[in-house]
């Protein structure tokens, strides 16, 4: 019987993660997740709108919204499931949820990091942010879950001396980039470990220890082959968006001047928030605990140094301007998975087991309070209006305005979102002849597109229906016909 169980294990505790995400597949994000910003109410259709438009009307256009650009990998894989299974949210949900509980059974099937995948499953799969992000049809926790899996076999290529896995690991790094190209930075933590790994050595006086330059001649190799592929097979031919993106958004999104200082506010307004603010207190106790308790043997160092080497390099994200939570995401995961990791090793023996899993009881039950309240403020908001809009023959139509690449996602029009600062025409009206308009009274997700450009939406349209979305009132504009 016991046998049986530690055999089946890790298919277990996936397929438990995986029943506690199905009461949100279809629902609206989560009222509390992102409270500065939109977030996925806007975003899981804006990632998402050049591949379903690819699918549905036959073409590929880089410059109608600013998302694919950044995402290629996130669009690319999105098409075999969107042309099998339909250009629905919840298909992106499921790739998303899918790919990290992937990463989890890779960490729980092995026994030397079993009881690791069990406690980061659940300290940081169920933390509240990390656990809805894991089901939104959003790039993110893709990219993290590349990073864990670089992690991964990167400790497999030191664990088995096989330099196959030191190139997995490295591709998988810049995989993460390949999924959102912010995720760039994330091409340092091989070379970082590896080095930390060659200092360890070192310091106890390992010899006959794999030479550095072999292993970081392997690792830019591979990092040079993925680099020049998205230089020469990507930014290249879409250098002009490139540009008109960078112009649009890499501005002013980082206080370097005032760092400190922004550090400080992001950590009181955005970073020490209901659902994370233990976490981020609990880190450096748990590390200090980790360092003074356990020395490492070599088996588990390469897992420490990449764990740690991604956190280093995550802190970047606390100087950002006013970040939106999915902003945040990887710094919350690096530092949850350090936690996860310290308790694991903390707990190999001893009364230290019985304090460790009397804190992950009290972690679990944290968590599980914020899922619960998470179930109790489910909606399906964007559902009703993803059902109105099913009653009526849309496939040759088409839809425009920020909303409506969420609200329209589950027709099959062409929809094309509108910022006044990205991608406005002198008359998107007459540019587009859209069926449909969503708009916003104020129009603030557009940056007032129509209003600034003399545009009424009210004297162009046929009729209004409004719709309560969230804290946002959202105009459905039935367009004259020709």
């Amino acid at each position: 019987m016991q046998e049986n169980f530690q055999k089946y294990y890790a298919i277990i505790v996936v397929v438990l993660v995986a029943l506690l995400h199905l009461p949100f597949l279809n629902a609206d994000p989560d009222t509390l997740v992102s409270i500065a910003s939109r977030g996925a109410w806007t975003d899981e259709g804006l990632n998402t709108v050049q591949v379903r438009n690819f699918i549905n009307q036959g073409y590929l256009s880089m410059d109608e919204c600013d998302n694919l650009i950044k995402t290629p990998y996130f669009g690319f894989i999105l098409v075999p499931f969107y042309s099998l299974l339909g250009t629905h949210i919840w298909v992106g949900r499921a790739l998303i949820l899918g790919c990290v509980l992937m990463v989890l059974f890779i960490f729980l099937r092995k026994g030397e990091t079993r009881v690791f995948g069990t406690f980061l499953a659940i300290i940081g799969l169920l933390q509240f942010h990390v656990f809805h992000y894991s089901h939104y049809g959003l790039s993110e926790m893709l990219a993290v879950a590349w990073i864990l899996l670089g992690i991964y076999w990167l400790w497999q290529s030191w664990h088995t001396n096989r330099w196959f896995f030191l190139a997995a690991s490295t591709a998988c790094f810049s995989l993460a980039y390949y999924t959102k190209v912010t995720f760039a930075y994330a091409i340092a933590i091989p070379f970082m470990v590896r080095y930390l790994q060659f200092l360890s050595d070192r310091i106890q006086e390992q010899h006959n220890a794999r030479s550095l330059w072999a292993d970081w001649g392997i690792q830019a190799l591979v990092t040079g082959f993925f680099g020049g592929a998205f230089y020469l097979r990507w930014f290249t031919p879409n250098q002009t968006v490139f540009e008109m993106v960078n112009a649009n958004q890499g501005t002013g999104r980082y206080d370097i001047g005032n760092a400190w200082a922004r550090f400080q506010f992001n950590l009181d307004e955005f970073i020490l928030v209901d659902g994370i603010a233990p976490f981020v207190m609990f880190l450096p106790i748990a590390l200090i605990a980790l360092l003074l308790i356990r020395s490492f043997s070599s088996q588990k160092q390469v897992l420490f140094f990449g764990f740690l080497s991604w956190l280093v390099l995550e802190l970047h994200h606390g100087v950002l301007v006013n970040p939106p939570t999915r902003y945040l995401l990887p710094l919350f995961c690096a530092g949850l998975v350090l936690i996860a990791f310290a308790l694991s090793e903390i707990a190999e023996s001893g009364w230290k087991r019985i304090v460790v899993y009397a804190a992950i009881l009290l972690i679990g039950g944290y968590n599980l309070s914020y899922y619960w309240s998470s179930i109790q403020r489910r909606s399906f908001q964007i559902a009703n209006v993803r059902h109105y809009l099913n009653q009526f023959d849309l496939k040759n139509e088409t839809v425009i305005g920020v909303w409506g690449a969420t609200l329209a996602s589950d027709t099959k029009a062409r929809t094309i979102p509108i910022w006044s600062d990205f991608n406005m025409k002198e008359n998107p009206i007459e540019e587009y002849k859209p069926r449909i308009v969503f708009a916003e009274d104020n129009e603030a997700e557009s940056g007032e597109a129509f209003s600034s450009k003399g545009i009424d939406l009210q004297a162009e349209s046929d009729s209004v229906k409004r719709f309560e979305i969230w804290r946002y009132k959202v105009n459905l504009y039935w367009m004259k016909p020709e």
